[in-house]
């Protein structure tokens, strides 16, 4: 799993915070990150699923599968997702099973704490995930 945001603008950093509830779980890698970076696909392809976990302003935890279209690429200031897989089944032929995971967030302004939405949020979407990787891990 990745985890990504700025810490630093308060809501934005909930994915981090999701992905480091795994860190220490085994059989999961989790990563935390202020971006995605095209390093990442060295990590993508050595996994068979990945939940790419970040914050939204939107009501509900949403976690969805990303759809992947052959030869579509957003590499400028920002990547996605897709662009992520897209790049691994470019240079590897493989892309793991793919999955958004959305924290809903209100509050992007600097700082370094989670509004209270969001902070509920963060242990839906914990609670939620451990339930979907606990199969995956005996």
């Amino acid at each position: 799993m990745i985890g990504y945001g700025n810490t630093l603008r308060s809501d934005d950093g909930a994915g981090q915070k999701v992905a480091e509830a795994f860190f220490d779980q085994e059989n999961i890698t989790a990563i935390a990150t202020h971006q995605l970076t095209p390093e990442l696909v060295e990590d993508l392809v050595q996994v068979e699923q990945v939940y790419f976990i970040d914050a939204a302003p939107i009501e509900t935890v949403t976690i969805k599968p990303i759809q992947r279209r052959d030869n579509e690429h957003n590499f400028g200031h920002f990547i996605d997702p897709k662009s992520l897989l897209n790049l691994a089944q470019e240079i590897y032929h493989y892309a793991p099973d793919a999955y958004l995971v959305l924290i809903p967030a209100q509050d992007f302004k600097l700082g370094e704490n989670y509004s209270e939405i969001t902070q509920k949020a963060i242990e839906t979407a914990i609670h939620l995930l451990q339930e979907r990787l606990t199969p995956c891990m005996k």
